[in-house]
């Protein structure tokens, strides 16, 4: 078994274009059509899943990792004042971004809510680390019960 090892710092720039930089497993754990393997998400598909992860992780529900978390879903039982309830939530995404997710710059966060329907929407607009272009990730939060 040999191992290339690159000759320079320039070599190695190049090679490293190629590679997947973040890499997780696809949470609905489905094989692979063609190699039968459990089915991954790559770069900017693997951000948005763990972003879409820490969003809807309440805390102590991770067993090492009590902290983990957001609890978003405790103000869909709340009377919902859209203004005050908006802007909480907004500032609690934030901090969770950025104390859990280091891949990710937020550029801007818009959070509508509707009382009627018991829901908030998300909408999250990001930039990856290693990617040129923005992101959006969309999430409705809706009350089961």
């Amino acid at each position: 078994m040999g191992v290339k090892t690159a000759r320079s710092n320039e070599e190695y720039k190049i090679s490293a274009k190629n590679r997947d930089l973040f890499s997780d497993f696809n949470h609905s754990f489905l094989p692979h059509p063609n190699t039968g393997q459990i089915s991954r998400k790559t770069n900017v598909d693997s951000v948005k899943m763990a972003l879409r992860n820490l969003l809807l992780t309440n805390k102590y529900e991770r067993l090492r990792d009590p902290e983990f978390g957001g609890n978003i879903r405790r103000w869909l039982f709340e009377n919902l004042e859209p203004v005050n309830v908006t802007r909480e939530i907004k500032r609690h995404i934030e901090e969770m971004i950025r104390n859990n997710e280091p891949r990710v710059r937020v550029i801007e966060i818009t959070v509508t809510a509707n009382e009627e329907r018991a829901e908030i929407n998300v909408n999250i607009e990001f930039a990856v680390t290693t990617a040129e272009t923005n992101q959006n990730l969309d999430i409705t939060l809706y009350r089961v019960r």
